[in-house]
């Protein structure tokens, strides 16, 4: 999905300059998951078969994926890593995580 990073970035940055959102957050799923978001990347385009969508804070914020006491906590992480892709990555319906990678120019 290397060369996948700059469709990434572009959209990114599209979220933040239209002033959608200053939380863009990009999700990895696998194809039998619920869907969150708006898909980019379909598994039929990467050998790894990951579906990959683009989001928000305030989307998951909505649906209850980031829960209100923890939404301080996430925009201070956010912040600390403004640099980074936030990645949600879901592997299944019980193991979610969120971290932050570097975006490669």
């Amino acid at each position: 999905m290397e060369m996948q990073g700059e469709h990434f970035l572009q959209i990114r940055t599209l979220l933040l300059d239209q002033k959608i959102s200053n939380y863009p957050i990009l999700i990895f799923q696998k194809p039998s998951q619920t869907i969150l978001g708006r898909r980019i990347l379909d598994q039929s385009q990467n050998s790894e078969e990951w579906n990959v969508f683009i989001t928000h804070l305030e989307e998951l914020y909505h649906k209850k994926v980031i829960m209100e006491d923890k939404l301080a906590d996430f925009q201070f992480q956010y912040k600390n890593n403004h640099d980074k892709y936030c990645v949600l990555l879901i592997e299944n319906e019980e193991e979610y995580s969120f971290l932050f990678t570097p975006i490669l120019y």
